[in-house]
């Protein structure tokens, strides 16, 4: 606990009042010690602060009394002893309990520049013009350290000023710096000035008439009983120096706390760029099988087309086998008509060679290995097309998974919050367009295999049919020659021909059978190429999904970046802020000292103002008082009777 104890008077206005209102005596004394006693200094200022008078009461215990000061005269104001004075020396005797004797000072500088200035409505006017005068007055009121003043005075002493004003002749008065009082119909505003401290400030009011009283401004070493329990104080202070580690360490954790999510969310950046760099090159490899179904359809439909050349073809030997019938049946067939019959032969012989062939080439083409084969030569791998569509839904799920636990990290909420439901929904998009497109590919497999199943059928048929057919036209061609050669043993030609006849029947039929297969799978291929334009279309919007998807990650990134970075700052500062505050506690320990060691000024061993060989000054007061603004009054026949003045007369003649 600090406490601040100084004996004295708590009023600077009771010190002056008693300082000055009681008698004394004075006797002549030859000491050259000089005598304890205590200086009252009165100093008169103009109404605008220029100093005019200067003079000293002093007073001493009776008794031989020596005294030192640059008087120009001096006089006892409580008794009839007699006082001598040379150059700087005064003495006197007095049997006086107390004596007082009164000196003005030749010199006379005193430690304040004090300053008293005037305006009406914006414009400065001299005390004896501002007076009676109506307006908005503001009193400019300046208090600073006189250089030319010796001594420590400024710093060890205090000053009390008063201004009083009339509220019948000031209204709305401000003073901000002041404490107001009410003193009968006036405002007393008082201003403390600690000791070394100056003051500048401002009252203003609304004026009619204006006048003013004096303004008083006692100085006076400051006497303060003050005990002050610093304690609780620094009880606190340690509390927020507790408080201030806390803050420290917690942004400290909340930086490498930041670090942390940092590297997590350059991760998610980066697993997030992967992934639409692998949805990029899937969606290359969806166009690259787009345009090689596009190819295999055009195969299958110029398949399907060469079936109308075979029916008809077929269709064409059929009649011309009715017509061979018929004619042998007649017996009308003519070596011509033999030759139409070898050269028709011929022709369908070609045509089913053509269809086998085929056939064949679609079998070999036709399938899911061999389309997993043409996407590869594309440059797209089916199976790792699969594993990769199912990896990237997992590491999309992982993402959520992150991004829920990101929530949660004290700080980030309101980030991730912003771009939750955003990325959220464009993760959910993702992983439904990735499964669809691991289905779209399952359905082709499981299509492209079904098929590939029925065409060995169709191939084998059509490879027996060739294979029948060959012996079948050597048949004609042996036919055509022994009618050619036999042309008179036409009932054996017509049994004959009636037995081809009845046999293209069944032949003609399975040509029939096999174009209409041919169209079905024409038929079916198509659907499989709108499946797969619907997979393209999926996959563009996969692509957009995960470049939001990226955009929305670099977003985060930016905003953890800026996260660190002012968690890092934070840190640095807390950091600074806790070797700032450390030794607190000392600190305002001296301050607490400072303070109470300049509001209590010097007290020790007072120095004179009069003159520095007085080396027994109990204690050295001031009383300042400016002139009192007033208007000038008409001048009144008065009284003249004399009376005797009063003791109080005779302290208030003493600014006269």
């Amino acid at each position: 606990m600090k406490i601040l104890k100084h004996v004295g008077p708590i009023s600077l206005a009771a010190v002056v009042v008693m300082s000055s209102a009681i008698p004394a005596f004075a006797a002549e004394t030859a000491a050259s010690s000089p005598s304890e006693k205590e200086e009252v200094i009165y100093i008169t200022l103009g109404a605008d602060g220029t100093q005019k008078n200067t003079y000293v009461v002093n007073s001493f215990a009776g008794g031989e009394i020596t005294d030192y000061g640059d008087y120009t005269s001096v006089k006892v104001l409580n008794t009839s002893d007699p006082i001598q004075q040379g150059r700087d020396l005064v003495t006197l005797s007095s049997s006086a309990d107390k004596v007082y004797y009164q000196g003005y000072l030749a010199g006379g500088e005193i430690p304040w520049n004090i300053s008293l200035r005037y305006y009406l409505d914006g414009t400065e006017y001299s005390p004896e013009e501002i007076a009676g005068k109506d307006g908005k007055l503001e009193i400019q009121f300046q208090i600073t350290e006189n250089p030319d003043c010796s001594g420590t005075f400024f710093d060890d002493c205090a000053l009390q000023a008063s201004f009083t004003l009339d509220t019948e002749q000031c209204r709305n008065i401000e003073a901000p710096d002041a404490t107001i009082a009410n003193v009968g119909g006036s405002k007393q505003l008082t201003y403390t000035v600690l000791p070394g401290k100056g003051i500048d400030t401002a009252i203003t009011a609304d004026v009619t008439d204006f006048e003013m009283g004096a303004v008083s401004i006692n100085g006076i070493h400051l006497n303060l009983n003050v005990d002050i329990d610093d304690e609780e104080l620094k009880d606190k202070v340690g509390e927020l120096i507790d408080a201030v580690e806390q803050l420290d360490d917690g942004a400290r954790e909340l930086s490498d706390g930041s670090e942390e999510l940092l590297d997590g969310t350059s991760s998610l950046k980066d697993g997030s760029l992967s992934l639409h760099s692998g949805i990029a090159s899937l969606d290359e490899g969806v166009l690259t099988l787009q345009n090689g179904l596009n190819t295999v359809q055009s195969g299958v439909n110029s398949l399907n087309s060469q079936s109308d050349a075979l029916v008809n073809g077929s269709a064409e030997f059929k009649s011309a086998l009715a017509t061979i019938q018929k004619a042998v049946n007649s017996v009308s067939v003519t070596n011509k008509d033999l030759t139409e019959l070898a050269s028709s032969s011929g022709k369908i012989k070609q045509a089913i060679c053509d269809l086998n062939e085929g056939a064949a080439a679609l079998q070999a083409n036709l399938g899911y290995s061999q389309y997993k084969a043409l996407m590869a030569q594309n440059g797209l791998n089916i199976d790792d097309l699969i594993a990769g569509n199912s990896s990237a839904v997992e590491m999309i799920q992982e993402y959520e998974a992150l991004l829920g636990q990101l929530g949660s990290v004290p700080g980030l909420e309101g980030i991730v919050s912003q771009y939750e439901s955003q990325l959220t929904a464009s993760a959910e998009q993702m992983i439904a367009l990735l499964n669809a497109n691991n289905a779209a590919i399952g359905g082709t497999e499981s299509y492209l295999n079904g098929i590939s199943a029925e065409l060995p059928t169709l191939t084998n048929g059509l490879s027996e049919l060739s294979a029948q057919y060959e012996t079948f036209d050597t048949e004609i061609s042996t036919l055509v020659d022994n009618l050619s050669n036999m042309t008179g043993n036409l009932s054996a030609l017509a049994g004959g021909i009636n037995q081809l006849v009845d046999s293209y029947e069944e032949l003609d039929s399975g040509i029939g059978n096999y174009t209409d297969g041919v169209a079905q799978i024409a038929a079916g291929y198509s659907q499989v190429l709108d499946g797969v334009s619907s997979l393209a279309q999926g996959s563009k919007e996969l692509v957009s999904g995960s470049d939001d998807l990226y955009g929305g990650t670099v977003e985060l990134y930016d905003g953890v970046v800026s996260l660190c970075d002012g968690a890092q700052e934070m840190s640095e500062g807390t950091g600074e802020f806790r070797t700032e505050t450390s030794n607190m506690n000392e600190q305002m320990d001296e301050e607490i000292d400072n303070l109470l060691e300049s509001i209590g000024g010097n007290m020790d061993d007072p120095v004179s103002f009069v003159s520095e060989k007085n080396t027994n000054v109990d204690s050295v007061q001031f009383v300042i008082q400016t002139d009192a603004i007033e208007m000038e009054e008409i001048e009144t026949v008065q009284d003249t009777t004399e009376e005797e003045s009063s003791l109080w007369q005779k302290f208030l003649d003493l600014f006269q």
